[in-house]
């Protein structure tokens, strides 16, 4: 079974086609009609897609998925925004309000990005750069939004002539987890601890392999977190009611690549 979001899915593969073939149109099609795919049989979907049903069956086997019913249940389980972005007093809020909110979140924005700021480790933010610096083997994992910015720092680093990998899919992170060496460094992104518990096959893997590890989080007190022996524990957000630490997360990232650039690069 596919363990990512079907939509993360669907768009990792529209965006990462070069040759527009067949399977790029069915997935083309299947965002378009994203939201009516629970209802529909396989025959009225492949007519969506103007495929065949037999193309439809192989499609969904090549993301991921045993069967068609596999994939249109995890298309139905898809969380909604609604349920994962933002409060109550978001959904339900009339246009009147819009300003207040605005005002509130910007308002946490700032303060999270200055909890970050009082809660920097100077001495923590070398021994972290340096254990990049110094490590041949350096994997960026992360859900969602932390995958575009592990992109963002694969391509910063770069910059600094330090390659470092990163993994999208949950294949490509289990992959890049058995692949690892004993010396490896692995940086996880994921401010509320989520990753540790969604992906607790590759954590099981990292624990294994011994390696350092560093974890951008607001949640610190992780029980699997700390069941790492060599771990540094970056405070990046203490807020995170309607996505505010997104923004002091990437702050975190942020603070991190110029500190390298300016004490790690000759």
């Amino acid at each position: 079974m596919n363990t990512d979001s079907v939509l993360s899915t669907l768009l990792r593969y529209v965006n990462g086609q070069y040759k527009k073939d067949t399977n790029y149109d069915i997935a083309l099609a299947l965002l378009t009609h994203y939201s009516v795919i629970p209802e529909k049989t396989i025959n009225e979907l492949s007519e969506l897609c103007f495929v065949s049903p037999a193309s439809i069956s192989r499609f969904v086997k090549l993301i991921g998925f045993h069967s068609f019913q596999e994939f249109k249940n995890a298309c139905l389980n898809t969380l909604d925004i609604s349920k994962t972005d933002y409060s109550p007093q978001i959904i339900k809020a009339d246009k009147k309000d819009v300003k207040e909110i605005f005002q509130n979140y910007t308002k946490h924005v700032i303060d999270n990005i200055q909890f970050t700021y009082d809660h920097l480790d100077f001495e923590q933010l070398d021994r972290v750069c340096k254990h990049v610096h110094d490590s041949t083997d350096v994997l960026v994992l992360g859900l969602e939004f932390s995958t575009l910015l592990a992109q963002h720092i694969q391509n910063r680093f770069a910059l600094m002539n330090k390659y470092i990998t990163i993994a999208i899919s949950n294949d490509e992170q289990l992959e890049a987890a058995y692949n690892l060496n004993e010396n490896s460094v692995v940086i996880i992104l994921s401010v509320e601890g989520g990753y540790f518990y969604r992906h607790s096959e590759v954590v099981q893997i990292l624990l294994e392999k011994n390696v350092k590890l560093i974890v951008l989080t607001m949640n610190n007190h992780n029980k699997m977190i700390n069941g790492f022996i060599d771990k540094e524990v970056i405070l990046c957000s203490q807020d995170n009611t309607n996505t505010e630490s997104r923004m002091s997360l990437l702050y975190s990232l942020e603070i991190i690549i110029m500190y390298y650039c300016i004490y790690f690069t000759y």
